[in-house]
């Protein structure tokens, strides 16, 4: 690779996280993605890190807080974190830290989506419901827990 081609490589590393935390997984996908070299991705990717552009906690933090926003439970969390290359060992500790109320995110997921909700749900609309709730990657407690809930409002 020729220096105006690393230049080039540093300047959109740069101008990526100027915008937003990325993970060291995610800005190597980006990289290959341009065809740089291994070596000067890894070179590249430290090089951030020293300086601290890039930082592993950080991210962590950033990607649990964006998913907590999103109203997704902790199942959906971890399995979007395996893809984004977070730390699941590290993901758990901020999880415990934070101390997220799951029961409280399931519950304000479920009436964001079924605002009303009759007292009595048939079979097939209960079972549309709690796929759903599951899909956004709340256990059944938490489900069953926002289900009531919303019953005991009317």
């Amino acid at each position: 690779m020729d220096d105006k081609s690393k230049q080039k490589l540093k300047n959109y590393v740069l101008w990526l996280l100027a915008r937003q935390e990325y993970s060291k997984k995610e800005l190597t996908t980006k990289l290959k993605a341009k065809e740089a070299s291994e070596s000067y991705i890894e070179a590249l990717l430290s090089w951030c890190e020293r300086l601290g552009y890039i930082d592993e906690e950080r991210y962590c933090e950033s990607f649990l807080r964006r998913q907590i926003n999103k109203g997704l439970g902790q199942r959906r969390v971890l399995a979007e974190a395996m893809n984004k290359g977070v730390d699941r060992a590290q993901l758990v500790q901020l999880i415990e830290t934070l101390e997220v109320d799951w029961f409280q995110l399931a519950q304000a997921a479920y009436e964001k989506k079924y605002a009303i909700t009759p007292p009595n749900l048939d079979y097939k609309e209960k079972a549309k419901r709690v796929r759903y709730m599951m899909y956004r990657g709340f256990g059944y407690e938490e489900i069953d827990f926002a289900m009531q809930a919303a019953t005991m409002g009317e």
